[in-house]
């Protein structure tokens, strides 16, 4: 069951989908809306870290895939908008076109990295203003969310990273997010500063206080995001089954952490597609 939070629209949970699977799965457990996260996607599509390697085109395949398996909202994760500002137009149009709801665009020089790894440096802020400003004038009229973000605050501290939220809320950015803050202190004063509405990643083992929706809320944030969770879970899984296999030579142990082939082939659709397979036999 979804939080109660979330299902009042005083917070929004987002979660963090890297594939098809992940995001049916996100969808069937109940949540509305979910990001196609360039970490998750970069490691399940490359096996690589979010290291600037994955292209826009590599993405924005696993997003199409993603929007056509669900009906949840889809948010992507544009990282740089991979150049400038006509690449992020040309994003923006793509997305739109594939029925994402949304994209996310950070202040990150190229090649970035994840927002919670060491070594990031970001451009100047007044490049970023001028992304966010050709990300709007692509929407046009589409109802599509631009989020902007910045991860100023490792590199260059948190008080520029606060003048560079107000600075994208005034360039016509929707949301407004704030990357990588390390204590309670700093998420309560991003909350009171920056314009929202504003959204805060929760990353186990990340740089930023996981805390409770309530206190999410009490601070003044709409949305929060448990973005690498199913990959974490997904890939501590994986490890632990194919490892019990290699030292068990069985999986009988184990059985009641599996899907069995019922729910699964349930999960995928099997039974529709058998309903169709008759309703369109010739010689039956």
């Amino acid at each position: 069951m979804m939080h109660k939070l979330a299902s009042n629209n005083n917070i929004i949970l987002i979660a963090g989908v890297y594939d098809v699977l992940s995001a049916k799965i996100a969808e069937r457990a109940g949540f509305h809306a979910a990001v196609v996260t360039g970490f998750g996607v970069s490691a399940s599509y490359l096996g690589e870290p979010d290291f600037g390697l994955m292209t826009q085109s590599e993405i924005m395949d696993t997003v199409r895939r993603i929007c056509t398996a669900v009906s949840m909202g889809i948010i992507v994760d544009g990282d740089t908008g991979f150049g400038g500002a006509l690449n992020v137009q040309r994003m923006v149009k793509e997305c739109i076109k594939t029925g994402a709801m949304g994209i996310l665009l950070e202040d990150q020089t190229w090649p970035k990295r994840c927002g919670h790894m060491k070594g990031k440096s970001v451009v100047p802020m007044e490049e970023h203003v001028q992304k966010i400003k050709a990300a709007v004038d692509a929407r046009e009229k589409a109802q599509f969310i631009i989020t902007a973000r910045t991860d100023a605050r490792d590199p260059l501290g948190l008080d520029e990273a606060i003048r560079r939220g107000k600075a994208y809320k005034e360039a016509g950015a929707d949301i407004i997010f704030v990357e990588a803050p390390k204590t309670v202190k700093e998420l309560e004063r991003i909350a009171s500063e920056v314009p929202g509405p504003l959204t805060v990643n929760c990353i186990e083992g990340g740089a930023t206080p996981i805390l409770s929706l309530e206190k999410y809320h009490e601070m003044g944030y709409l949305s929060v995001g448990y973005v690498l969770s199913g990959l974490f879970a997904s890939a501590r899984a994986l490890d632990r089954t194919y490892r019990h296999i290699i030292e068990n030579g069985s999986t009988d142990e184990i059985r009641d952490e599996m899907m069995d082939f019922e729910e699964f082939t349930d999960l995928i659709g099997v039974s529709e597609k058998y309903r169709l397979d008759e309703k369109y036999k010739w010689d039956k």
